[in-house]
């Protein structure tokens, strides 16, 4: 791959090669193969120079960005790309340019370097993209470094496969809310957060009343219905920023960030409201019986006084606890 471009840049530069090669390998015919191929090649190709100006601009470049090879030619780089990250992309260059050595770019750290649509519906969800990039120096006949080859390549099937297992990995199977181990990190986060920025959030701790009751009088799978219907509701319920979880059998967590003790109280009150109002349909087995659930809360608001993340989510409990204490189905804080 590499003796390919290297013979195409060199062609193209009209310089003499530097590889060793005989004269079958020097033939028009094979540098004409050599040019069909990589206007064609799955791979992003672009050389620009030291001023980001573009001198080569290949068929995968073309496709996707809509632009040709021809209009793209000496033209500026970020013009052409006005999505690519200038600082980003100019810190990576220049590494190129002082050390002689490749860089490269993984998704991971920027997913979407080029802002394509993604070709590979079927196999790749995202609308996007995902791109690896690999920079790498165009040394001329003098040994000095005018020109830069960037390589793109489209890896959206394999991200997209490791994201699915990352979300797999994160998820309560059986709600679709984030999992205890997830949510604990995410709630760990945000008390760092609060404690640095002197912030506000809110956790919500949320309980199925009775659910012992439940199962014993319905069996675990009316029980395992129950406990998704609470979880349909919160995720229907939940703003953009807000985490649900499921914390551990019947039990929910709700991280607030951002939501003061009185915001946090209305939320769990529409809540424990809405899933009063919502029956369980258990089915012909039980003559279209429908089965009323409610819930317990108990929600607390962050405070600089908690000298650890479980300092607050206890206070939460505590709160969750009175409200069983007094009778369900009601928030305390």
């Amino acid at each position: 791959m590499l003796f390919l471009l290297k013979l195409q840049l060199q062609h193209l530069k009209n310089e003499p090669d530097t590889l060793s090669m005989n004269k079958d390998e020097l033939d028009i015919t094979n540098l004409h193969w050599v040019l069909q191929i990589l206007q064609n090649i799955e791979v992003g190709l672009i050389v620009f120079d030291r001023n980001y100006e573009v001198k080569v601009w290949n068929g995968f470049m073309e496709n996707h960005s809509g632009i040709s090879s021809v209009a793209a030619r000496d033209e500026n780089l970020f013009t052409l790309l006005p999505t690519l990250p200038k600082s980003w992309f100019q810190y990576k260059t220049e590494s190129v340019l002082k050390l002689g050595i490749q860089a490269h770019c993984n998704w991971q750290q920027e997913p979407h370097i080029l802002n394509f649509e993604n070709t590979r519906p079927f196999t790749a969800e995202s609308e996007l993209m995902f791109q690896n990039v690999t920079l790498f120096p165009l040394f001329s006949t003098d040994k000095q470094i005018h020109h830069i080859c960037a390589l793109v390549y489209d890896v959206s099937e394999e991200a997209n496969n490791l994201l699915k297992l990352k979300t797999i990995s994160q998820t309560d199977a059986l709600t679709q809310l984030v999992n205890r181990g997830h949510w604990q990190t995410l709630f760990e986060q945000e008390f760092l957060r609060c404690k640095r920025y002197e912030d506000t959030a809110s956790v919500i701790m949320m309980d199925i009343d009775h659910f012992k009751q439940v199962n014993d009088t319905y069996g675990h799978q009316i029980g395992d219905r129950a406990i998704q219907l609470i979880a349909d509701i919160i995720l229907e319920s939940q703003r953009e920023t807000d985490v649900c979880g499921r914390y551990g059998g019947e039990e929910f967590v709700i991280l607030l960030p951002k939501t003061s003790l009185k915001d946090g109280v209305l939320v769990a009150e529409r809540l424990r409201k809405r899933i009063e109002e919502t029956p369980l349909p258990l089915g012909k087995e039980y003559n279209d019986e429908q089965l009323k659930l409610t819930v317990s809360a108990g929600v607390a608001e962050f405070s600089n006084e908690f000298s650890i993340a479980e300092n607050w989510l206890e206070k939460a409990d505590a709160a969750l606890y009175e409200s069983k204490e007094n009778g369900r189905n009601q928030v305390s804080t």
